[in-house]
């Protein structure tokens, strides 16, 4: 079906232009204190056309949208120019307002730029809860609600009046690789950068950017991005810099904690390599819970509902001096395995019983004891074999971790409140046993790609480097099954959800509530049941097929 479209001539930029056709179909207004609704009368749709041919007497933005596939995402209905996201009338009212504002106090223009996207076409209908925009996007929906700017920018003045000064704060808006100012006098750097191609800053921010007459220079985004030419080795190249100037800033010893979000192995390991890259040392990673997702981590099978947080610190300007003197020999090694070791987590513990702490074990001690001669240039005096018998020698070893000996003792100490350590997981370090951990999880507990996903990436540390590192959606593709929430629940789901949940004991495998909750949990498939074999064998075929 094709969309009904309206042709008329746009003033503003001297063009016949055609866009999807918009009808009013109801009014919301207000009389005193009591809210009522009337479908649009002949009064109203003549009231709109008078104010549609009326020129507006200020200036206001009518820049092109750039080039990209988020910001030119609305071209298909028209919306090509930023003044195309605004009604006429409430177009009016947000440039008058910038107009004042400019002539009165500058400042006002805070008001007028968080009004932008609640004032635009952006503003969705929406059945149930306020209206608002997708984030993360410039989706323009078929349902539009067309709010009072009037009454907007109020409730923002409002909010600006009692927000108050608050003291001993800086607030800066400027490039992370030109940050150069700061010279190891910064205490501690929490960062949640961009992470590839998850939002395309630049083309999001245009919107209100065009009203400031001020617009990012996305040469040296942060993001992976066709349009801008853009691939993952850009990136890492550019959230190397960013990361090279926060070290710099960075007080020698101190920390700083990166939030990682994506779905791809490829940028974490991008991310990871930046850091390692710019100076830093990672220490810790684990699993954070935001509890509240976005749009895409509710709705999408493969988007991932909890981040990463990442640990990290810049060495101390002791370690450094002497690894000046010390470096290529075993008593570098050594001083940076003592040195790392006295920074990293003692005793982590959950739901009484101690975790394995990632960092503690020898292969990531290795890793990063690598990457530290790499990153400053030096040979790396011993093979990883070496490497194990010296941590055997060197630092008391516990539970298959390391630590200095006044750690031991006091991991000893706190060990004895707890009734057991997590088992030691299954290393992953190329396909087969990212396969056999992959299997190792989902035997234990089928999860779905969001619950497993943080915690693959949080084991691919010591994936050989001569070897592919494949994306988890390829392992699990190719390996294992999901149920799609059509037919019964299988047996390898349904024996795990009826024992962990009492809400879901002795219901049948096609109760609605257990076939909900079950979907899109990937499982192990049985070798024994030939619908498993038949779903492995079929999946095979296409992508055989595919290849052709």
């Amino acid at each position: 079906m094709d969309r009904a479209r309206l042709t008329k001539f746009d003033k503003a930029i001297a063009q016949t232009i055609q866009q999807a056709k918009q009808v009013p179909v109801l009014i919301n207004y207000s009389d005193g204190n009591k809210r009522y609704e009337k479908a649009p009368d002949a009064f109203d749709m003549a009231l709109i056309d008078k104010i549609d041919e009326l020129d507006i007497p200020y200036w206001y933005p009518t820049d092109r949208m750039p080039e990209g596939e988020e910001s030119r995402r609305n071209d298909g209905i028209g919306l090509t120019h930023v003044h195309h996201f605004y009604t006429k009338r409430n177009l009016w009212v947000l440039d008058a307002f910038v107009h004042k504002s400019h002539k009165l106090q500058t400042r006002a223009l805070w008001v007028a730029t968080a009004c932008t996207e609640g004032s635009s076409a952006l503003n969705r209908e929406r059945p149930f809860g306020l209206p608002s925009k997708l984030s993360g996007t410039l989706y323009v929906s078929s349902m539009i609600r067309e709010i009072n700017t009037l009454g907007f920018l109020r409730r923002k003045i409002g909010k600006y009046k009692t927000c108050g000064i608050v003291p001993c704060i800086s607030i800066g808006a400027k490039s992370s690789t030109e940050t150069n100012e700061f010279n190891s006098s910064i205490d501690y750097i929490f960062t949640d950068p961009p992470f590839g191609g998850n939002l395309m800053y630049s083309e999001l921010n245009f919107l209100w950017e065009a009203w400031l007459k001020v617009c990012t220079n996305n040469k040296t985004e942060a993001i992976t991005n066709k349009v801008q030419g853009k691939g993952l080795s850009e990136y890492q190249r550019i959230m190397t810099e960013c990361f090279r100037t926060f070290c710099h800033a960075l007080k020698p010893g101190h920390w700083m904690t990166v939030e990682f979000h994506n779905s791809k192995n490829s940028v974490w390991n991008s991310i990871q390599e930046a850091l390692q890259n710019a100076g830093f040392v990672i220490a810790d990673v684990r699993m954070l819970d935001k509890q509240q997702g976005s749009f895409k981590q509710v709705t999408s099978a493969n988007a991932v509902k909890q981040d990463l947080v990442i640990s990290c610190y810049k060495p101390n300007g002791g370690l450094e001096d002497r690894f000046k003197l010390s470096a290529g020999t075993e008593e570098g090694v050594w001083d940076f395995a003592r040195t790392h070791l006295k920074q990293l987590p003692v005793f982590v513990s959950k739901n009484g019983q101690a975790e394995i702490i990632a960092e503690r074990q020898n292969y990531l001690l290795f890793d990063r004891m690598v990457a530290f001669h790499v990153q400053r240039g030096e040979r790396v005096p011993m093979s990883a074999a070496e490497f194990y018998a010296g941590l055997e020698q060197r630092f008391p070893p516990r539970d298959g971790m390391y630590f200095l000996p006044d750690q031991a003792a006091e991991y000893d100490k706190k060990r004895m409140t707890v009734k057991e350590v997590l088992q030691l997981q299954l290393f992953i370090s190329d396909e087969a046993s990212a396969i056999q951990w992959l299997k190792q999880q989902l035997t234990k507990k089928p999860q779905t790609f969001q619950s497993i996903h943080p915690q693959f990436l949080k084991e691919i540390g010591s994936w050989q480097k001569y070897e592919k590192v494949l994306e988890l959606s390829e392992l699990l593709e190719q390996n294992f099954l999901r149920y799609d929430g059509k037919g019964d629940v299988p047996s390898q789901i349904h024996s795990h959800q009826s024992s962990n949940y009492k809400e879901l004991r002795n219901l049948e495998k096609d109760d609605p509530v257990l076939k909900a909750n079950a979907k899109d949990r990937w499982y192990v498939p049985d070798p024994n049941k030939a619908s498993d074999l038949e779903k492995l064998r079929e999946r095979a075929l296409m992508q055989e097929f595919e290849e052709y």
